[in-house]
């Protein structure tokens, strides 16, 4: 078990990373026709309402990213720490 995890690990980090740069490349939330509508008639209830909505996605958008971009360095990290040296280094040493 204990030489499965580097390479584990190691795949771990590399489809955070690809899925973090996949959602950077998507965009952030855009506004909705409703927040639109809401602006252009006036209505600032709703309009308050669908703007703090697209805040909290971006928000947690970010928060995702950060946190797939750390967990990829983190388990980069751990790999190289469970790593065990070959049977040749330890013969020479």
């Amino acid at each position: 078990m204990n030489r499965l995890l580097p390479p584990l690990c190691l795949l771990l980090a590399l489809s955070m990373v690809v899925t973090g740069f996949v959602l950077l490349a998507v965009g952030p939330p855009e506004p909705s026709v409703d927040l639109h509508r809401a602006t252009a008639s006036g209505d600032e209830s709703s309009r308050d309402v669908l703007q703090a909505d697209l805040e909290s996605k971006r928000f947690k958008r970010r928060l995702l990213l950060g946190c797939l971009f750390a967990g990829s360095a983190v388990m980069i990290a751990m790999a190289f720490m469970t790593m065990q040296p070959s049977n040749a280094r330890r013969r020479q040493t």
